[in-house]
């Protein structure tokens, strides 16, 4: 091609060894090119390659003209007749070239689940040819629409592990040398305004993509960048926040009719707290924003205290914690009740004043919504008593305390029914009696067979697909308020919600068991 380009006149077997530059050839569509017989072919630096007949000599000159107004520099190069038709197929390559670019572009937009793992890493053997920016925005958009929560860049010594988080699993997808993956990082700082020079300090930040969503819609995706210093360069995580996802209605987030039923009842009164303990990821934001969502309505004012917002929501006051600025849990509260709030969210509680603050609230004719992190529903009196919040003020207070995990739905596509062994039988009857004799209503039946799955490429070859809630619903009965105020034991207040249909973690699982929703190895698993 160098040797071709030292000769101003090119015969047609020069033409045939000259790759062009289909970038330079769009410059000039193909019917002007065809019909003033100029074309180009080529660019070095800031000189355009330009191939002609010179027939149409006019033409010729007014094409130059404009590439100089341009700041183009051009060299010219002559051929026959022959030559030039030869060279003007070549843009028959280049709509050859631009139809598998859409067709590629539509695959990816269109890619989701097991496709859209497999596109990340068709994509990643070719990064090298793509800009950062291109390439490291795409993995983020692909990896949204395996429907993963998080994509992870974990740093170890010598490489960077990618890594997806689906259905609460983690599996790796790629993996990055630790000096090469540098300007990935930048790029992901850069686009979530996260500061270049600052690698001693964790650092949360935000950014907004457009991908498509479980529903089949393009639109923006909001994205929360963190960054923890780790070895060399700081190990990053990026959780997808997508609406579709949290904000559903009420009857959609997965109960049982016992625990919806509790959890209606209460949701509904004007005044009390209503609890949440869960673990992190157990879509505590999808539970209280479906609520939230239900009450949202012209006739209650709804405010929220979150730390950050992860959603913004139509008709609630949402406000967001600044400790720098001296904007914390306890000024906030203490502001909020001017306000004339129904209904109050606060994200979490953190201290007894925190707690004797929204415990008022909840007196004064409020209905508040918090969440707490214990290890079961039952616990979170002790808890908070240890926080030395006064039994007396506590009782009258409290509603309903739901403690929430996920778990992994089984796959419908490859999943059979089995013959339960006889350790899993004598596990399943254990609790089916229990349930029973607590809620004879329930009137739960065995009969002998579990779900039992294959693989297939529906469910990525894992078993399952999406996840469902098991839920404890501790409601604060009169009786229990009693107890709480008379302290004595954690197994009296446990005896006396029995006697009001509650159960446990694991015998809600085990409805769900028996409803062919999931399957005792995910108990295992979680539990």
């Amino acid at each position: 091609m160098e040797q071709a380009f030292k000769k101003t006149i090119l015969e047609i077997e020069d033409i045939q060894n000259i790759q062009p530059d289909f970038e330079q050839l769009k410059i000039l569509d193909q019917e002007t090119a065809q019909k003033i017989q100029v074309l180009i072919f080529a660019k070095e630096r800031n000189v355009l390659k330009v191939l002609t007949t010179n027939n149409y000599s006019k033409s010729l000159n007014k094409i130059m003209w404009v590439l100089e107004e341009k700041w183009y520099k051009h060299e010219i190069y002559y051929t026959s007749l022959e030559g030039f038709l030869y060279a003007l197929g070549r843009y028959d390559q280049l709509q050859d070239t631009i139809n598998k670019q859409q067709i590629q572009i539509k695959e990816q937009k269109q890619a989701e689940w097991k496709s859209a793992i497999q596109m990340i890493k068709k994509i990643f053997e070719t990064k090298n040819s793509v800009e950062p920016w291109e390439f490291i925005t795409e993995v983020i958009r692909l990896a949204f629409q395996t429907w993963a929560s998080d994509l992870h860049f974990q740093v170890e010594i010598d490489k960077v592990e990618s890594l997806i988080r689906i259905d609460g699993v983690l599996q790796k997808i790629l993996e990055f040398d630790i000096d090469d993956f540098q300007k990935y990082l930048q790029k992901i700082m850069f686009i979530s305004w996260a500061k270049l020079n600052i690698d001693y300090i964790p650092q949360d930040w935000r950014f907004t993509f457009e991908a498509v969503d479980i529903n089949w819609k393009t639109r923006n995706i909001d994205a929360r960048v963190s960054l923890i210093p780790w070895l060399k360069i700081p190990s990053t995580v990026i959780r997808f926040l997508d609406s579709t996802t949290w904000l559903k209605w009420f009857e959609e987030i997965w109960f049982n009719w016992k625990s919806y039923e509790i959890l209606k009842r209460n949701i509904l009164k004007n005044t009390g707290v209503t609890i949440f303990t869960w673990p992190t990821g157990s879509w505590k934001s999808t539970t209280l924003y479906s609520i939230l969502n239900y009450l949202n309505d012209w006739s209650k004012k709804i405010i929220t205290l979150e730390d950050p917002i992860e959603y913004q929501v139509l008709w609630i006051q949402q406000s967001q914690i600044n400790p720098n600025k001296w904007y914390t849990y306890e000024v906030w509260l203490k502001a909020v009740l001017r306000h004339d709030p129904d209904v109050i969210l606060i994200w979490e509680i953190r201290s007894k004043e925190t707690a004797e603050i929204w415990i008022n609230a909840a007196l004064t004719w409020h209905l508040v919504f918090t969440t707490l992190h214990t290890n079961s529903a039952i616990e979170w009196i002790s808890r908070l008593m240890n926080m030395w919040v006064k039994a007396y003020m506590l009782a009258p207070a409290i509603n309903l305390i739901i403690w929430q995990r996920l778990v992994r739905k089984i796959c419908p596509y490859c999943s059979t029914k089995i013959e339960a062994s006889f350790a899993e039988k004598e596990e399943i009857l254990e609790q089916v009696k229990i349930i029973n004799e607590v809620d004879p209503k329930m009137n739960l039946h065995f009969d002998w067979t579990i779900l039992h799955a294959a693989w297939c490429d529906k469910c990525n070859n894992t078993w399952y697909i999406w996840r469902t809630t098991i839920v404890e619903t501790f409601e604060v009965s009169d009786s229990i308020k009693k107890l709480i105020v008379w302290w004595t034991s954690t197994m009296d207040i446990y005896s006396a919600a029995r006697a009001n249909w509650y159960f446990t973690l694991k015998e809600d699982w085990i409805i769900k068991v028996l409803n062919w929703e999931t399957t005792l190895d995910e108990l295992r698993r979680v539990l």
